[in-house]
């Protein structure tokens, strides 16, 4: 999404009300995740949900929490 087409859009400041970063690209949406953190992308933003979705922990299975019997 654009941000002139975003209703968090400021026409008369020309930015974002929430201070949010629109990237344009994935390599940047990465750098910027990386550098302030994800919060600091629009929640509107073509690559947050796939930022997201990389960042999310995948929990062990029950098989590899399973600690080996004692000798």
């Amino acid at each position: 999404m654009h941000c002139q087409d975003c209703p968090r859009y400021d026409p008369e400041a020309q930015s974002c009300r929430d201070e949010k970063l629109n990237p344009l690209r994935w390599d940047q949406a990465v750098d910027i995740a990386n550098i302030f953190g994800l919060r600091a992308i629009c929640m509107f933003n073509d690559h947050r949900e796939r930022l997201v979705d990389t960042r999310r922990v995948v929990p062990l299975s029950r098989q590899a929490r399973k600690t080996p019997p004692s000798s």
